[in-house]
């Protein structure tokens, strides 16, 4: 057994909560740092940030949880988990990466909204969880919402919901092993690193390779430097938001950070529509309407279940 707890001081709510909404204001922005990256392939992206991720998250676990980390290796279990988590958040990645650098960023939002829904079917299905009227509601809305926009846009939105299934699923492993979140993240992203190191080797002698890509005159380019920066740079800004995400979540109850999560696919539905000029259909305006219904019924049960709870608590 490993004593998972910190003996720091406990950080403010209010730190805490600022800390929580700065995870998902990262991750809503996050499109604009891989648009940088739209003249690189997918597969390429998608491989240098599980690599940086993986030696990043490994030299600070190093530093500051060992043993942990260490301990986290040599559990057989442990390994088999988080091995199907960096496999799932592996595919979650890849698909987002594509999404953003194909102009698909409308249908990335879409699946980041309908995730919770998903989760609450695992949650009912996996762990047996009750599911309540405005939960089952909100099911049927967001099923509405994409057989609509599968029927009047004549394309079945398989990208949003595999990247809504793909993240509940990595929600219902990371829940079913319960482990310290950096050491766990560290150990996920080794775990699928060399899948990572293998394409970046083979590509590396293709000559369409963007990492370190010299050109006819075999001399590296300013251009071919500054995408080589920003392919380490996407492994730093990978891991970011998580650990800021697992430290407020450590902090402050999960149904604040549960009102906080749609905070990131509006802001990437936002620059889907304002910045990069996608275009909103009627079939988009109609599934994102019930979607969002659906989610509004969910966050006002829980806000009057919330005030319930407070006002029967004794004093």
């Amino acid at each position: 057994m490993h004593d998972f707890e910190s003996n720091t001081p406990q950080p403010s709510q209010m730190r805490s909560i600022l800390i929580g909404l700065s995870s998902y204001v990262f991750w809503g922005i996050m499109p604009l740092f891989w648009k940088l990256l739209d003249h690189v392939s997918p597969m390429e992206i998608l491989a240098h940030r599980l690599l940086w991720s993986a030696v990043f998250l490994a030299a600070i676990c190093l530093f500051v949880r060992r043993k942990v980390f260490l301990a986290l290796f040599h559990n057989r279990r442990a390994v088999l988990i988080l091995l199907g988590a960096g496999l799932l958040a592996t595919l979650n990645w890849g698909l987002f990466i594509y999404a953003v650098t194909s102009g698909h960023v409308l249908q990335s939002s879409m699946g980041y909204y309908i995730n919770p829904l998903v989760s609450i079917v695992l949650g009912l299905l996996v762990f047996k969880e009750k599911l309540s009227l405005a939960q089952k509601i909100a099911l049927i809305l967001a099923t509405m919402g994409v057989l609509f926009f599968t029927f009047d846009y004549g394309s079945f939105p398989w990208l949003s919901l595999t990247l809504a299934v793909s993240f509940a699923l990595y929600g219902v492993l990371k829940k079913t092993g319960r482990y310290p979140a950096l050491p766990a993240l560290a150990v996920e992203t080794a775990l699928v690193a060399p899948l990572a190191i293998a394409y970046i080797v083979v590509a590396f002698f293709l000559p369409e390779h963007a990492f370190l890509s010299l050109g006819t005159n075999g001399v590296l380019s300013l251009d071919a430097l500054t995408t080589s920066l920003l392919l380490v740079c996407g492994g730093i800004l990978t891991f970011t938001p998580l650990l800021l995400f697992s430290e407020a979540v450590n902090h402050i109850p999960l149904s604040w950070m549960g009102f906080m999560q749609y905070i990131a696919p509006t802001l990437s539905f936002l620059l889907g529509v304002l910045v990069f000029g996608e275009e909103f259909t009627h079939a988009h305006a109609v599934c994102f309407s019930l979607i969002w219904l659906g989610l509004l019924l969910i966050v006002s049960e829980s806000i009057v279940k919330q005030r319930r709870a407070s006002r029967s608590a004794p004093c």
